[in-house]
């Protein structure tokens, strides 16, 4: 009889030892979760502090779900020697430089938001013995030396430390031998990349103008115009610009381009309303669970 009391009592004690796991397993994923609702919470914040509404007229509209791979992978083809030839973009006159230009604009500044997440503390990228942060320090100073006004804070001295982003396909070539490894490092350093909601936010951004630049008709010397551009910020400023060229158009369709921009305006106003407005509630909530 004592024999089975102790069974019991053991037993007894285990499951309730198994249940007080359990409930500690639970109570350690939903406070990951609500961790992770938290960040998510902060970078939609940080992505609605500003609206702002483009018009302009396109020959095609591409319809394609952002994919972070996929976007990277296209910004960073626009730094291929042989983009321009390949997409039948042309090289002559000024027009076509422009749009050129408006291209590798995108691939630049997704380089500066990485180099930036190299040299800012607390990041989760911070390294000052990085070698593209050496490379910038060392060629910076080199061009204090040599270059005379100079402006050392001037964002387009990032440039200074290429190559900064990392290749998203391996590059054959038969003299290097590390080619396999490198690659797999790039894509490790690529993959975490994907995972900082400050990189992926400028990603999503270019890809969209790229997606704009590429409704047009590329092969041709004239390129798409934003005619109207509206951006309101949280503390109430509305700045309104609108292209000069859009005042060279016929009357009818200057109104239409000008009616249907503000159309937009009033219809993304109240979208950012709304969507300000449900984070207001969730963070209440959060906070309220918390």
């Amino acid at each position: 009889m004592s024999n089975d009391i102790q069974t019991k009592d053991r037993n007894g004690i285990q499951n309730r030892n198994r249940n007080a796991a359990q409930a500690q397993d639970i109570q350690n994923q939903a406070r990951g979760l609500l961790n992770r609702l938290v960040s998510s919470v902060q970078t939609l914040v940080d992505d609605i502090t500003a609206l702002e509404v483009n018009t302009m007229v396109v020959e095609r509209i591409n319809a394609s779900k952002f994919n972070a791979w996929e976007a990277y992978q296209e910004i960073y083809s626009i730094h291929d020697p042989d983009y321009f030839e390949a997409k039948n973009i042309p090289e002559e006159g000024s027009q076509a430089q422009e749009l050129r230009k408006r291209y590798k604009s995108l691939f630049n500044q997704l380089e500066r938001e990485y180099f930036y997440l190299l040299i800012e503390e607390g990041s989760g990228f911070y390294n000052p013995h990085d070698e593209r942060v050496k490379r910038y320090r060392q060629r910076l100073e080199y061009a204090k030396k040599h270059q005379p006004n100079l402006v050392e804070a001037d964002q387009e001295n990032v440039k200074l430390a290429k190559p900064i982003l990392p290749a998203p396909t391996p590059v054959l070539d038969d003299k290097d031998g590390n080619n396999q490894e490198d690659w797999i490092e790039n894509f490790k350093e690529i993959q975490t990349l994907l995972d900082n909601d400050k990189f992926v936010r400028t990603l999503r951004k270019m890809y969209e103008l790229k997606a704009a630049l590429d409704s047009s008709n590329v092969a041709s010397t004239k390129i798409d115009i934003i005619y109207a551009q509206t951006v309101m910020q949280l503390d109430g400023d509305i700045i309104t610009r609108y292209h000069k060229d859009l005042f060279n158009l016929p009357e009818e369709a200057k109104n239409l381009i000008i009616t249907t921009h503000n159309q937009g305006v009033i219809s993304g106003e109240k979208q950012w309303r709304g969507t300000f407005s449900f984070l207001i509630s969730l963070v209440q909530g959060i906070a309220n669970l918390s």
